[in-house]
């Protein structure tokens, strides 16, 4: 029996996103789907963030479960 692989919409390159980051909320835009998964929740997204550290990574790997959109 074949199988056919289920599809599912992504977090489009471009959204602005935010999450929890230890006491903080970081903020940043998807640019890429890092990993697919078998869902939304759980592919990981390529995020630039918009205000990150020095010392910290400027794209970072969050599960879109993760992720909060940001309503323009």
């Amino acid at each position: 029996m074949a199988t056919t692989e289920k599809t599912f919409e992504t977090i489009p390159d471009g959204t602005n996103v935010t999450w929890h980051y230890r006491s903080a909320i970081g903020h940043g835009t998807v640019i890429g789907v890092h990993e697919r998964g078998s869902t939304a929740d759980n592919t990981m997204y390529s995020v630039r963030q918009h205000d990150h550290h020095s010392g910290e990574p400027a794209i970072v790997h969050h599960s879109g479960k993760a992720l909060s959109v940001v309503k323009p």
